[in-house]
């Protein structure tokens, strides 16, 4: 279902006013859900934050940690669930924004994509031919000849968008912050070019010219919420030098506040349209709070969160619930037994910051240390270690298995840190069988706070969404859908906005090819 702004909506809902409000209303419900700490599970009362009777059936000895997979993936809930749970879960998927994947053209390709797709894994090559074709459409609708691609990286899609001879091979500028993305592009923008310049290529009916070249430019710019003034007025004179008479914005995966950056952007010029697929939800900025904020305080930066006027505006969703919508709980079925290793990675982390407390180490209050991935090779190289060695071996019995698990993490972990205390294997031990239901209370923390994330992601998109429309206004065009396979690509969902008097305009300079949105 899609309300009149072309934006796909859930079963029930008739607007995207309405389905705002119960976004808002459902998450304030559940919100102290992404507060909970995994690593100081145990080092202050975590567990306490989750419901009695949510404890009470995830504590029980009948309750099998497996299941946590489908209930995250599906919605599957076991039989013996209360009922609040049943109605958070059923919550949590009755209002994620729908990720079903709307093909945005005809697939028909020819053979000349393969000069395009080198260095791209097959999820990347995937993206850049349904992006590329969905930008080529609303270039066309727009008249838009230029497009900015902001956040271009290694310039794969802007490569395609400019020389594929199965789409309008528009004039792309391709921006990124980074000295050494530019180089190379431009480095892999030779080798393409060598390619389509051989005798394959024109037997394959890929004529280059030398003029090709002009179509694609390389800029280092930052842009962010404070500078897109200067990503505008550089679009607009490369614009007037190529003497095009619109433009539009592109991006795929831009991080964060780029995303935001890049409707800003659109809202403050002229561009005639913008297409856009955020990424990286946790670098997402939100304005101080009152408590943050003093007289003597500098001019606030400009927020990535919330962008329009009235729906989230009461809304602060913290660091932590920003990082569950980066969480990707469709997945989990592909891969349990992933899911069920990162369970008992962040139980072994959790269970490392109660010792390290506990033994004096560091105390409730300190900043919690960072320890990055434990790789097996890490684990090994503990195992491996004679004094270790010997420790585990006047252990080895039977109800010691999970505790020197335990200890081998710890060490590692603590050498990943660079931190000079070594406890025994008997102390870990120790530690480890003093939590009782410890583990299963990590996983069900875990999982919970993951579902919350399709309800943060669903904001973020709709509050673009409604920006969007807010730039626009009447006889503009706003849509947002799923372009991408969720498994395989779990950021899918595309934004793409019209500006008033562009939409239905159709481009008289263009070659034939392509799609119309």
């Amino acid at each position: 279902m899609a309300d009149d702004s072309g934006v796909k909506l859930p079963f029930g809902f008739d607007s995207i006013e309405q389905y705002a409000r119960e976004l808002v209303v459902t998450y304030n419900e559940y919100e102290f859900l992404p507060k909970i700490c995994i690593v100081a599970f145990f080092v202050s009362p975590q567990w306490d934050r989750v419901p009695k009777e949510w404890q009470q059936f995830f504590d029980s000895p009948q309750f099998d940690i497996s299941s946590l997979i489908p209930m995250a993936a599906r919605g599957i809930v076991p039989e013996d669930a209360p009922e609040s749970l049943r109605r958070y879960i059923d919550a949590t998927f009755r209002l994620r924004f729908p990720r079903d994947p709307t093909p945005a053209h005809d697939s028909g390709q020819t053979k000349i994509v393969e000069y395009f797709l080198d260095g791209m894994n097959g999820k990347k090559s995937k993206e850049v031919v349904e992006l590329s074709q969905l930008i080529d459409g609303v270039a066309k609708e727009t008249g838009s000849r230029l497009v900015v691609d902001v956040g271009a990286g290694q310039g794969y899609l802007s490569r395609v968008l400019a020389y594929s001879n199965w789409l309008s091979r528009l004039s792309v500028l391709a921006v990124d912050f980074s000295e050494g993305q530019k180089r190379g592009a431009e480095a892999l923008h030779g080798y393409m070019v060598k390619k389509l310049k051989c005798k394959r290529a024109r037997a394959e009916g890929y004529v280059w010219e030398e003029r090709f070249r002009e179509r694609l430019d390389h800029q280092v710019l930052r842009v962010d919420m404070d500078s897109t003034g200067e990503l505008v007025s550089t679009a607009q004179t490369v614009c007037q030098s190529k003497r095009e008479e619109r433009w539009m914005l592109c991006g795929l995966h831009a991080c964060g506040d780029l995303s935001s950056a890049i409707l800003k952007a659109f809202a403050e010029s002229d561009a005639a349209a913008v297409v856009l697929v955020p990424c990286c939800y946790n670098l997402i900025s939100e304005p101080a709070s009152d408590a943050e904020t003093t007289s003597q305080a500098a001019p606030a930066a400009a927020a990535g969160f919330p962008l329009s006027q009235s729906a989230f505006s009461s809304v602060r969703l913290g660091t932590n619930a920003l990082k569950t919508a980066c969480q990707a709980t469709g997945r989990w079925d592909v891969d349990a037994v992933s899911v069920l290793g990162v369970f008992k990675r962040s139980y072994h982390r959790a269970l490392l910051q109660y010792m390290m407390v506990s033994h004096g180490q560091l105390s409730a209050e300190d900043t919690i240390p960072v320890v990055g991935r434990v790789t097996s090779n890490d684990l090994k190289a503990v195992m491996t270690r004679e004094d270790v060695s010997l420790q585990l071996g006047k252990l080895a019995h039977d109800d010691a298995g999970a505790g020197m698990e335990f200890a081998v993490y710890a060490l590692a972990a603590l050498e990943k840190m660079k931190h000079p205390w070594r406890p025994t294997v008997a102390q870990c031990v120790e530690c480890q069988h003093g939590m009782k239901h410890g583990l299963q209370q990590v996983a069900a923390a875990w999982t919970l706070m993951a579902m919350v994330g399709p309800l943060v992601e669903s904001m973020l998109v709709v509050d673009r969404a409604l920006y969007l429309r807010e730039c626009c206004g009447a006889g503009g065009s706003v849509r947002a859908f799923a372009l991408f396979d969720v498994v395989e690509s779990p950021r899918n969902v595309v934004l793409v906005a019209q500006r008033a008097g562009t939409v239905g305009t159709r481009n008289t300079r263009g070659e034939e090819g392509g799609i119309h949105c």
